[in-house]
């Protein structure tokens, strides 16, 4: 579970506050004592400890925010195979088959949007695609149920696949999640 960033920076400041005594007792002992080595070597590992924590701490702030548009990209694509389903389900049942010339490769690309991995460094980017995937979608709703005319409407509804279908491609979200 990820810390909140109220947790992250007061973890942030305990460790920076640690460091800071230990420094102080360093400074207060002799080189010669026999405490000095001992004080020295907590402290630089204190110091170790607190740049390894800062290294992390962006993506650590950051995960809160990836993980919300995970679900928000996840639950956009799959609630849209679920639109294409029904739209397909609704043509075969009231209009004519040649619909499906249209509504099958929407299905299918809907399909392929559900492995999309979403990255701590494209989250944002992927986010946007899934709420074009959305206009997208009305408008494949709009076309596919007559109300509005065909061949214009058809033709955006290709050029808005192509350029989702391009934005997705760009963004490396096929590999490992960060």
């Amino acid at each position: 579970m990820a810390a909140t960033e109220r947790d992250l920076h007061e973890q942030h400041r305990a460790m920076t506050s640690d460091l800071a005594a230990r420094h102080a007792r360093v400074k207060e002992l002799d080189f010669d004592d026999a405490e000095f080595d001992g004080q020295y070597t907590a402290m630089v590992q204190g110091a170790e400890e607190l740049l390894a924590f800062e290294q992390t701490l962006p993506t650590r702030l950051a995960e809160p925010q990836r993980l919300r548009s995970a679900k928000i990209v996840r639950w956009s694509w799959r609630g849209q195979t679920a639109v294409a389903i029904a739209l397909i389900t609704v043509v075969v049942l009231d209009r004519t088959a040649w619909w499906l010339l249209l509504l099958i490769p929407h299905l299918l690309a809907t399909l392929l949007g559900w492995s999309i991995k979403v990255t701590l460094q494209q989250h944002k980017q992927q986010r946007g695609i899934a709420f074009a995937l959305h206009a997208l979608c009305v408008l494949v709703i709009l076309v596919a149920l007559g109300v509005l005319s065909a061949w214009w409407w058809i033709i955006a509804v290709l050029i808005g696949w192509a350029l989702i279908g391009g934005a997705s491609a760009d963004a490396p979200q096929q590999g490992a999640k960060k």
